[in-house]
């Protein structure tokens, strides 16, 4: 009998493999189906191990959704370079739904587990819409926003909190895809930005 492979890497590519594994499970099975032994043998290592970085469920969700978070952030900077200021609004929510619809680990988690909101805090999304302003403030500045910062930070909220009404609340698929959303925040949400 062979002896069960152990992820015995540092920390942080413990963390990682950790955190590839929960991504993967989440995507299979969802949040609250998902197993935490399951992610340990995918990780490759110990369920103490795993609660020592993560000390519970919600806790690997909220790393999971972190770095999920900001890929999704850095292929939106990446796609308003060059654009104007309402250019890169619409271009954003355009990549966004493009992520939502064919990454699968953002789609399970933003349209298909209805059960994210008894497992994670309103504290959680409170933190999140924040960190999205803040970043989305700071790339609209990259691409020339000259709008005074109070006022800026306000309607890109505004625009955050829709966006995640949309999401809470699809409409038909032709309203998710890119082109309808990039029109859609051309024609309503880009005039709030310059």
């Amino acid at each position: 009998m062979s002896r069960k492979t152990r992820n015995t890497d540092d920390p942080e590519l413990q963390e990682e493999a950790i955190l590839t594994a929960a991504a993967q499970e989440f995507t299979e099975v969802g949040v609250r189906k998902a197993s935490v032994d399951e992610i340990a043998r995918r990780a490759e290592v110990s369920r103490s191990t795993l609660y020592r970085r993560f000390p519970n469920k919600e806790s690997l969700l909220v790393a999971v959704a972190t770095r999920l978070y900001k890929d999704g952030m850095a292929q939106m900077e990446q796609a308003i370079v060059g654009l104007t200021p309402p250019e890169a609004i619409a271009e954003a929510f355009a990549v966004g739904a493009q992520l939502i619809l064919k990454d699968p680990l953002m789609h399970r988690l933003v349209v298909d587990d209805l059960e994210m909101k008894g497992i994670t805090s309103s504290s959680v999304t409170s933190m999140f819409i924040d960190a999205v302003t803040a970043r989305t403030v700071r790339a609209l500045r990259g691409v020339g926003a000259v709008r005074p910062d109070p006022d800026l930070t306000d309607a890109v909220e505004i625009i955050v909190r829709l966006v995640i009404s949309q999401l809470e609340v699809p409409g038909s698929e032709e309203k998710q895809e890119p082109e309808y959303v990039r029109a859609f925040a051309a024609k309503h949400l880009s005039p709030m930005v310059w």
